[in-house]
This record gives C-alpha cells, structure tokens and sequence, in this order.
C-alpha cells in the first residue's frame, strides 16, 4: 500500500524504523478502541506479542490528531524493536531516540529536496 502523501509521517516512522531494524516485523492497525490498562487508565496505543507465532501487531488510536498518533506509532514501534521484556527501560529508551532521529533526518532531507 502508498501513501497519496508525500510528507506522511506515518510512513516516515515506518522508513526510520525499517532502515534501523530492517528484521523486524510487525502489522500496524488504526484501533478506535483500545482497552484501558490494568489501572483503568485511557491507552493511546499497544503492542501486541503474539507467543504461538512470534508476531507483533501494533494499534495505534485513531481518534488521535496526527502529530500525537506520530509520536504513539513510533513508541509502539521501539517495542518492537526491543522485544519483550524491555518494557519502557534504558534499552527501549535507545530505540525510541533512534527512531525519533531518523524519523527528523529522513523529513529534514524531504524539506531540502522540496526547496531545491
């Protein structure tokens, strides 16, 4: 599937991902509906492990505005790239940072090649 956009930064996220961790797999759905977490409160986004096939799936709200589902894709996608077991540490922390900055050097090559 492409995107009509030329600045989608869903894809964007997708491409820094992908160049990072080019073995790592995953679906990404949109979910109007994700449940909330054991303390009851509101989820933005989940990454699900599925242990009989060793897939990840990853939902993302899609009642979020653009810039905050962006960010929410890109955090769900450092779990991926981590694994389980790192949940939110030093490791999963490193892989959201990269992702963040591949994610601004890939849109910053986009905005010199538009201005050219």
């Amino acid at each position: 599937m492409k995107t009509p956009f030329k600045n989608d930064p869903f894809a964007i996220v997708w491409l820094a991902f992908k160049e990072l961790y080019p073995d790592k797999e995953c679906q990404c759905f949109y979910e109007p509906e994700i449940r909330p977490d054991a303390d009851g409160h509101e989820v933005y986004g989940l990454t699900d492990f599925n242990e009989e096939t060793g897939e990840f799936t990853v939902f993302v709200k899609s009642t979020l505005s653009i810039e905050v589902a962006t960010e929410i894709l890109a955090h769900e996608l450092a779990h991926v790239a981590v694994g389980i077991g790192q949940d939110h540490n030093e490791v999963w922390e490193k892989a959201f940072d990269a992702i963040f900055e591949k994610y601004n050097e890939i849109g910053n090559k986009m905005v010199e090649v538009q201005e050219e």
